[in-house]
C-alpha cells in the first residue's frame, strides 16, 4: 500500500482541492501517494446518491460502494468497492445537469467524454493506491469494466425499487431486474464503520 505524500503548497498545484483532513490534492495531478483513505471515507460516508432525492432517508455514496462489493464475485470485489471512490473527488453531479451543460457547449460529445476521462484518471490513481494491477492486458481490464458497469445498473435497480419514488423518469433508465435483497439504508456512522470493514478486506487500513 502506498504511503501518503506530505503534503505541498496549494500554490504549486494546477487544480488544488481540500480535502476533510486539511490536506490538499491536486486533481489534475493525482499521484497514488496522494490518496489517503480517511479522507475519502468521510466524504463518501456524506456525499447522497441520486442527488439527494431519497425521501425521508440518507443514502450514501459509502453504502453504494459497499453494496457494489457485496454483489460482486470474488474476483472482482476489491475493484467492485472502489470503483465509485472517484466521488469523493468529484461528489455525484447527476447525468442530467451533465447533459443540461454540455448541450450549452459547442462540443457537446467533447464535454462529456472529457467527464468520463477525468473519473477515469481520478480511478486509475485510486487503484494504484490500493495496489490493484494496472499494467494488465486490455482485454481482461475491458471484461472487468463491462462487469462493473452491468454490477453497478444491477445495484442501481435495486435502490431506486427500494429507496426512491416511483416516476416516469425512471423508464429513460433502462435498468436491469433489480436483486431480491431490500436495501436498508444507513446512518453516518454505520456507513463509515462498513466502508472501513470493507477496506480492511482488501487490505487498506484507515485507522491507527
Amino acid at each position: 500500500m502506498t504511503q501518503h505524500a506530505s503534503p505541498v503548497s496549494a500554490r504549486c498545484m494546477a487544480n488544488p482541492m481540500l480535502m476533510a483532513s486539511g490536506r490538499a490534492v491536486d486533481l489534475a495531478n493525482l499521484a497514488p501517494a496522494d490518496i489517503f483513505w480517511p479522507d475519502l471515507v468521510e466524504a463518501l460516508v456524506k456525499i447522497p446518491r441520486f442527488n439527494g432525492a431519497t425521501p425521508h432517508v440518507h443514502y450514501s455514496a459509502a453504502q453504494h460502494c459497499c453494496l457494489m462489493y457485496d454483489r460482486a464475485l470474488d474476483a472482482h470485489k476489491a475493484h467492485a468497492l472502489l470503483s465509485d471512490f472517484h466521488v469523493a473527488f468529484s461528489c455525484e453531479p447527476p447525468w442530467p445537469f451533465l447533459d443540461f451543460a454540455a448541450a450549452k457547449t459547442d462540443f457537446t460529445d467533447a464535454f462529456m467524454d472529457a467527464i468520463r476521462e477525468a473519473k477515469g484518471e481520478l480511478t486509475d490513481a485510486i487503484f494504484a493506491a490500493a495496489g490493484l494491477p494496472v499494467d494488465e492486458d486490455d482485454e481482461v481490464a475491458m471484461a472487468r469494466i463491462k462487469y462493473l458497469q452491468i454490477l453497478d445498473k444491477s445495484v442501481t435497480a435495486t435502490e431506486v425499487r427500494d429507496l426512491l419514488k416511483a416516476s416516469a423518469v425512471m423508464e429513460t433508465w433502462h435498468l436491469p431486474a433489480p436483486f431480491k435483497e431490500v436495501i436498508k439504508p444507513w446512518g453516518l456512522d454505520e456507513a463509515r464503520s462498513q466502508l472501513e470493514l470493507r477496506l480492511a478486506f482488501i487490505g487498506i487500513r484507515t485507522r491507527g
